[in-house]
């Protein structure tokens, strides 16, 4: 009998739950990233999935389809659209052919009931297998779908065909368990407009207003519109100021400035599969906000793989109104049985990177709180860096970090396992003349997993920083050993 691996569970605050990490092992059957998909005819042949107002709680049920106007006129409205291809669907008001047009009707629908930061029901719009062509240009044409397709009311679902194949440790393989899977194709390629990268899909929630919480992202395969060594632009996911989002069982091509870029956000991202070549960070998590970040591969793609930082303050989608920044910000990370691998670029391409400073936000006192465990970081130059990422001359320079690793596997770093600044990353390696903080902390566990006499660190005296390492202050001092010639592989930022 096959016993599965043990993986951790974590209560997340800020709305996200309890999440636990299924893995399959072995001999089993594959196991998909979302086993309850929803079939495309499933709306024909059961009726029609209604939310039941007339209860306490809201309560999916499935009606006949001639009962569905006397649920409708009472108030109840329809929890599962679908859309295809098909020539011959019926136009009713459930089957769509675009995606954008199935959540015009569920945005709709939201507003005028006034649910716009939870719903009594959640609606799932399941798209069919194929490729999904689209523009993010002004051009009008209905066989196209319009990016960004942008959620900003709560509670949907939106749910392609793709069912990811999971590997023993239930990791994503980038392979489905069968060949069906829903494409989102740029027919041209998505492209950087005012400083911002062009997302597939935006979850936003409006200040004041209505907001996209709760929304899924799942079973999709995402491209950029990028060929292959022509460049990059713009994102798969973008999310602002939302909770509750889960992005889960995606494939995610090459050529995304970001794979996926959550900011001020609470949410899961989970069993992913980042195909590589990407501008910046693969997945980019900015605080305020709570992020679980697992059982994803990441190959080959950003400068680092995973980036985690209190708050940025940069452009945004022109869908998204921008963030005002706070005095104070905390973002609190779980990164677990991730594979983060090949990420070579020069000089601090690294599988999990960690800052204490967001970049146009150096005024903001920034708190991370990060655990790194049960990750794979393979044929990295780094493969952890924890720095102060963004610091500014003439701000206040405050940033604090702690950091809890635990049973990660780390091999093949082309430059160390572990660097540790007190200042931006090439600052603490010699390479340029950052800042260093000012009467910050950073506090380490290492769990194991590394000896501190086997790091590089850079944490000089005369700034009032304090760097504790498994409970024990560190003297000032510096330890790097940087050598570019050590990765002729690597590829130059």
């Amino acid at each position: 009998m096959c016993t599965r691996p043990a993986r951790p569970s974590i209560a997340l605050f800020g709305g996200l739950g309890t999440i636990v990490i299924l893995a399959s092992c072995s001999g089993d059957a594959p196991t998909g990233a979302h086993e309850d998909l929803v079939s495309v005819g499933r709306v024909s042949e059961a009726g029609v999935s209604v939310c039941d107002r007339s209860r306490s709680a809201g309560v999916i049920i499935d009606v006949a389809r001639p009962d569905l106007a006397a649920h409708q006129s009472r108030g109840d409205y329809v929890t599962s659209l679908v859309v295809t291809q098909k020539a011959d669907q019926p136009d009713d008001g459930v089957h769509f052919r675009r995606i954008g047009d199935a959540l015009a009707v569920a945005r709709a629908g939201r507003l005028a009931r006034g649910e716009l930061q939870s719903a009594a029901c959640r609606i799932t719009i399941t798209i069919g297998p194929g490729v999904i062509p689209g523009t993010a240009t002004d051009r009008i044409d209905r066989g196209l779908e319009h990016f960004p397709i942008v959620v900003d009311v709560p509670d949907i679902t939106l749910r392609g065909a793709l069912v990811m194949q999971l590997d023993a440790d239930g990791r994503a393989t980038g392979a489905g368990v069968s060949p069906l899977a829903t494409t989102l194709s740029p027919v041209e390629p998505l492209a950087i407009v005012d400083g911002s990268s062009t997302p597939l899909i935006i979850a936003n929630a409006h200040p004041g207003g209505s907001a996209g919480n709760g929304l899924n992202v799942e079973g999709f395969v995402l491209q950029s519109g990028q060929r292959v060594g022509t460049g990059v632009g713009g994102q798969g996911v973008f999310g602002m100021r939302v909770s509750g989002l889960s992005i889960r069982g995606n494939k995610f091509e090459a050529g995304f400035t970001e794979a996926i870029d959550l900011r001020a956000t609470s949410a899961v991202v989970e069993q992913n599969h980042l195909g590589g070549s990407a501008g910046t960070c693969d997945i980019c998590l900015a605080g305020p906000g709570v992020y679980h970040v697992t059982a994803n591969r990441l190959l080959a793609g950003g400068i680092p793989g995973i980036l985690t930082v209190p708050v940025v303050s940069l452009p945004v989608p022109s869908a998204v109104e921008p963030f005002d920044l706070p005095d104070a910000s905390e973002v609190s990370a779980a990164v677990e049985n991730n594979e983060v691998r090949d990420h070579l670029r020069v000089p601090v391409g690294v599988g999990v990177r960690v800052g204490a400073v967001g970049l146009g936000a150096p005024n903001v006192h920034g708190s991370a709180h990060v655990t790194i465990r049960d990750n794979l970081l393979v044929n990295n130059n780094f493969a952890l860096i924890i720095e102060a990422a963004f610091p500014v001359l003439g701000t206040d320079r405050k940033g604090d970090i702690d950091v809890t690793l635990g049973d990660n596997v780390m091999q093949q770093s082309c430059q160390t396992n572990l660097l540790v600044s007190l200042s931006r990353h090439t600052t603490g390696l010699g390479l340029t003349a950052f800042p260093y903080l000012l009467n910050s902390t950073y506090t380490l566990a290492l769990g194991g997993n590394i000896r501190w006499e086997d790091a590089w660190f850079s944490h000089p005296g005369g700034f009032g920083n304090t760097l504790v390492v498994d409970g024990q202050p560190i003297a000032n001092g510096t330890r790097v050993f940087y050598d570019p010639s050590t990765c002729p592989g690597a590829v130059t930022s």
